[in-house]
């Protein structure tokens, strides 16, 4: 074997290696509530977003996902509010079309999450939504 080979093949296994362990690792958010839009016209997508997780485990987002454009013409996000290891909150966002991995979340295509737990609005304090 050439030894370049040889140095490729020791870094694509290094990169499998890290590759592979980090699902284990990334799975410790629970996703608790999930809001499609933008601050002003937004709305609950908890449910349609279990349903999507229960058979793709990633997905290409979107109006057509959620079978709403909340807020049409302007560039949405998707929030997911989650809650990590110790308790701590914490939200991702998504801007329209993005590519949503589930990897990241525990539960995620058995849609065990997004219980009622979440009583925060947009910005995670009271429910602001308009």
């Amino acid at each position: 074997m050439h030894p370049r080979n040889g140095l490729r093949l020791s870094i694509a296994v290094a990169f499998f290696a890290v590759l592979y362990s980090m699902p284990a690792a990334a799975q410790r958010y629970t996703i608790l509530h999930a809001e499609y839009g933008t601050e002003h016209h937004h709305v609950d997508v908890t449910q349609r977003l279990r349903e999507v997780a229960r058979t793709h485990p990633r997905f290409r987002m979107g109006n057509s996902t959620f079978g709403i454009d909340p807020a049409p013409g302007r560039r949405k996000v998707l929030r997911i509010y989650a809650r990590g290891p110790e308790g701590h909150r914490r939200m991702f966002e998504f801007p329209e079309s993005s590519t949503i991995d589930g990897a990241m979340f525990s539960g995620w295509g058995r849609g065990e999450w997004g219980n009622g737990e979440w009583h925060g609005g947009w910005n995670g304090d009271d429910d602001d939504r308009r």
